[in-house]
């Protein structure tokens, strides 16, 4: 039992390590959702390409932000 327990926890320290990427990632894929509801069928490709730039930029930024800090750190 307690090494799904420990299973758990690094699970839930992965997604919570970086609060703006947590957030980006969430917020992103609520406006996707909210935009399929609301959007004919012929647009959902759109979408998905939207979904998919959408994500790619937020890797790239999080790692910005990731080697800014870690360079800010090592400076000190």
């Amino acid at each position: 039992m307690t090494v799904i327990a420990d299973v758990f926890k690094e699970i839930f320290s992965m997604f919570v390590a970086d609060v703006w990427l947590t957030l980006a990632v969430l917020v992103l894929v609520l406006s996707i959702a909210i935009g399929i509801d609301s959007t004919p069928s012929s647009m959902h490709l759109l979408l998905g390409f939207t979904m998919l730039a959408g994500c790619l930029l937020i890797i790239v930024a999080a790692t910005v932000r990731y080697t800014r800090r870690m360079k800010r750190e090592k400076d000190q």
